[in-house]
C-alpha cells in the first residue's frame, strides 16, 4: 500500500510545447523555463552605448595635509558624443566652476576642455582633446517624438559605480513650461532619473538622440508635501541643436532679439469675436528694437512665426533662438483695440490680424 504511494508521488513526466518546457508531477506540473520575448532596447543600448560617457568636474582645491592646491572631483555627470571630432554635449550644472574636465569612456578617464555653456539652458558643450575617436549620436527629428514614445535613459547615476546605467520608460509629455526656466520646454518621462545621470541622453528605439535628461522631481518625505515618483525632465533636441552648433561654431550663444517681453496667453484656439485667443502676449517693446521698428506693439498678441502656431512664450523664444542675425521672420499678430484699458465687464471687441516682418538682430553687447 505505502509502496503503491510512494511511486504515485515519483511518478513524472517532462511534457515539452511552443515556449515552454514543463515537468508534470502525479499532483500538478511545474513550470521550468520559458522562451522569452526579445527586448526591443537591448540592440539599441549596444549601438549608442558607447556615445555614452561619464563627466567629472574637477576643481582646484587647497590641502591642509599636503599644504597644496590639488584638483579634486567636486561633481560628477554625464555626456553624449556628439560629433565624431569629439564634441561632447552635457549639462552646465554639471561643469559649473570647473578647472578641469575629463570623461570617462568606457572605462578610461579622457581629458576634455570646456568649448562653450549657456546657463539659460543649462546646456555646455566640452571637446575630447585626446587623440581617440568616440561614436557619435544620430541626432532625432524633434517633430516625430510624441507623448508615448519608448524613452531609452542612458547615463552615470551616482557617478563611476553605477556608470552604463539604462533604464526604461515613455515619453509622458511635451512642451512642459518649468518656472524659473524662460526658454526652455522640457519632455516629461517617467524613465528613472538621478544625479549623475544629468547630461545624458534620452533615445528613441531607433537609437535617436531625442533629449538631454536635466532634472528631476522628488519630495522631501514630509506629510505635508506630496509623493512624487517617475517626473523626470530631458531637454528636447529642438533646443540643444541650436545652442550645440552655435556654441561649436562661435564658443558662445549668440541670440537674435526681437527687443520685446513676451508671456503665455491662455485662451481660444483660433481667434473669435468676443474671446481672447492663444498665444504670445507682447508686455512690453523696447525702443529702437527691431520689433518696434517693424511695428509691434504692446498689447499684441502673437499667433504665429512664420506660419507657424505658436500658444507657449517659449515656443516663440525657440524659434528665435534658432535663427541668427540678419534673418527676417514674419510675425502673425492679433490686435485687438485698447486691449490695455478694458475691464472684466467689457466686450472684447472683435481684433485685427496683422503680418509683420522682423529683421533680427544681435542686441548691441553682443555685436
Amino acid at each position: 500500500m505505502l509502496a503503491g504511494v510512494a511511486a504515485a508521488i515519483m511518478w513524472i513526466a517532462t511534457q515539452t510545447s511552443a515556449g515552454q518546457t514543463r515537468t508534470v508531477y502525479a499532483q500538478g506540473e511545474y513550470v521550468q523555463s520559458l522562451e522569452g520575448v526579445s527586448s526591443p532596447f537591448s540592440d539599441v543600448v549596444e549601438v549608442v552605448m558607447p556615445c555614452v560617457v561619464g563627466v567629472s568636474n574637477r576643481a582646484n582645491t587647497y590641502s591642509i595635509i599636503s599644504g597644496q592646491t590639488e584638483l579634486v572631483e567636486q561633481a560628477t555627470g554625464s555626456g553624449v558624443v556628439v560629433t565624431t571630432q569629439g564634441h561632447v554635449v552635457t549639462n552646465y550644472h554639471v561643469i559649473e566652476g570647473a578647472s578641469d574636465v575629463q570623461v570617462l569612456s568606457q572605462g578610461q578617464y579622457l581629458q576634455a576642455e570646456i568649448v562653450g555653456y549657456d546657463e539659460l539652458t543649462d546646456l555646455a558643450v566640452l571637446r575630447v582633446t585626446e587623440d581617440v575617436t568616440l561614436p557619435a549620436v544620430t541626432m532625432g527629428d524633434p517633430a516625430q517624438v510624441r507623448a508615448g514614445d519608448w524613452a531609452i535613459v542612458i547615463g552615470n547615476p551616482l557617478g563611476k559605480q553605477f556608470a552604463d546605467t539604462v533604464t526604461v520608460g515613455v515619453v509622458s509629455a511635451l512642451n512642459r513650461e518649468l518656472e524659473g526656466s524662460p526658454i526652455v520646454k522640457m519632455l516629461q518621462t517617467d524613465a528613472a532619473i538621478n544625479s549623475g545621470n544629468s547630461g545624458g541622453g534620452m533615445f528613441n528605439t531607433k537609437g535617436e538622440l531625442i533629449g538631454i535628461p536635466s532634472l528631476k522631481f522628488s519630495s522631501s518625505g514630509s506629510r505635508d508635501v506630496a509623493s512624487i515618483e517617475g517626473i523626470a525632465m530631458a531637454i528636447p533636441m529642438d533646443v540643444v541643436q541650436p545652442i550645440v552648433n552655435s556654441i561649436i561654431q562661435y564658443g558662445k550663444v549668440t541670440r537674435p532679439k526681437l527687443g520685446i517681453s513676451v508671456m503665455t496667453l491662455r485662451g481660444t484656439e483660433e481667434p473669435t469675436e468676443g474671446m481672447i485667443p492663444a498665444g504670445v502676449y507682447v508686455s512690453a517693446v523696447s525702443e529702437g528694437s527691431p520689433a518696434a521698428k517693424a511695428g509691434v506693439q504692446v498689447d499684441d498678441i502673437i499667433l504665429a512665426v512664420d506660419g507657424e502656431r505658436v500658444t507657449l512664450h517659449t515656443d516663440l523664444t525657440n524659434f528665435i533662438a534658432s535663427k541668427q542675425a540678419g534673418d527676417s521672420v514674419t510675425l502673425q499678430i492679433y490686435r485687438i483695440p485698447n486691449l490695455a484699458e478694458l475691464t472684466v465687464q467689457d466686450r472684447i471687441p472683435k481684433g485685427e490680424l496683422l503680418d509683420v516682418t522682423v529683421e533680427l538682430q544681435l542686441p548691441a553687447d553682443e555685436t
